[in-house]
């Protein structure tokens, strides 16, 4: 698998998963919101040492949406309340950057969204804690995944509070993976950091902690 197709995979695996739960809120754009947004995608002198930025074509950006919208569509999610209607965030309207350093990736996505940090420590507790999702159409029809949210944290980052959690996939036949995740609101903006490793060996939290913090500081700047 050459290194754009592996981070694209990446990225597939984080939102198809990450779209099943009440997160993110749907996000409404103008010109200058959407251009902020993109501005304020990450660049390769922003990510730690060793990591470089992968190009994603306009096939590898397709299918992540596509993907989003097959692993949700008429997927069943028990809970029921832990399901999002969400649709998946249009690419034109989202800063959005993939690095990765051998198996290692680190994601990032800013999208003008109203949510708040409330909503997105609900989407990772309480019932939402544990949920399992069977998909019931596309490529992925008949296909369990049971996902759990551990070591959900709120922390504040340069004056923002968010959440950030380990987010543990089980399918069945395919093994299990963990992808740390970050959640913070900035001005009117959702920045997301994905850290996760393709070899199936827990992320490398010190380079997630780094991008989390550059991906806000890059937001607020930006602004």
């Amino acid at each position: 698998m050459s290194q754009t197709s592996r981070a694209a995979a990446t990225v597939l695996t984080g939102v198809a998963l990450a779209a099943t739960l009440a997160a993110c809120g749907q996000s409404e754009s103008v010109d200058p919101q959407t251009q902020r947004a993109l501005d304020s995608a990450l660049t390769d002198g922003d990510f730690p040492g060793g990591y470089s930025v992968v190009k994603l074509g306009k096939d590898d950006e397709s299918a992540i949406s596509e993907q989003f919208d097959e692993s949700r569509k008429d997927a069943t999610v028990s809970p029921a309340a832990c399901k999002s209607d969400a649709d998946a965030p249009d690419v034109a309207k989202t800063g959005r950057v993939v690095a990765s350093s051998g198996p290692s990736t680190l994601s990032e996505s800013v999208a003008v969204s109203s949510v708040d940090d409330a909503t997105l420590v609900a989407a990772v507790t309480g019932e939402c804690a544990r949920v399992r999702v069977e998909v019931t159409t596309g490529a992925a029809s008949g296909t369990t995944v049971d996902i759990t949210h551990a070591d959900v944290t709120t922390p504040t980052v340069d004056g923002h509070r968010g959440v950030v959690f380990r987010q543990m996939s089980t399918v069945p036949d395919k093994g299990r993976r963990e992808i740390v995740i970050g959640r913070v609101p900035v001005d009117g903006y959702l920045v997301t950091v994905q850290a996760v490793n393709a070899d199936g060996s827990p992320p490398n939290r010190a380079a997630f902690d780094a991008t989390l913090a550059a991906a806000v500081r890059k937001v607020a700047e930006t602004g």
